[in-house]
């Protein structure tokens, strides 16, 4: 069995995020960003202001694949909805008993590369030109 942990973690973040959009007031910017400014602009996409609008998305993306990537590594599958929904995966896929039931829903339920590895490296690459462009603009 899973243990509930992915699901309160995603629950506190989900209400830290309605906490800093509604609860907090915003304010003016009146000084200038921090030294480490520089260095969240280039580990989190989407956080520099080359992004423009498509910021946001670009940070949820960011976040949604290291989470797959995560869960990978943990569970097996980075489908966290299919590994908390499912206690009984001979029974609902009609796969053979114990012996082979981990390598068959490794099988089933990864997918390709492409979107596991290459997606995250395309997009922190498409994240380090706009910051660096950006930065030779400024």
């Amino acid at each position: 069995m899973i243990p509930a942990i992915p699901a309160m973690i995603e629950v506190v973040l989900l209400l830290y995020g309605v906490a800093v959009l509604f609860l907090f007031p915003t304010r003016e910017v009146t000084q200038p960003p921090g030294r480490l400014q520089r260095v969240w602009e280039v580990l989190l996409p989407g956080t520099a202001p080359a992004w423009n609008m498509l910021g946001g998305l670009a940070l949820i993306a960011w976040c949604y694949l290291l989470l797959q990537d995560f869960l990978i590594l943990r569970i097996g599958t980075p489908y966290f909805i299919t590994a908390i929904a499912m206690p009984n995966f001979q029974r609902a896929y009609g796969v053979p008993g114990p012996g082979n039931d981990q390598d068959l829903f490794k099988l089933f339920l990864r997918p390709s590369w492409v979107w596991v590895y290459l997606a995250p490296a395309v997009l922190f690459a498409v994240n380090l030109f706009l910051v660096l462009r950006g930065r030779r603009r400024a």
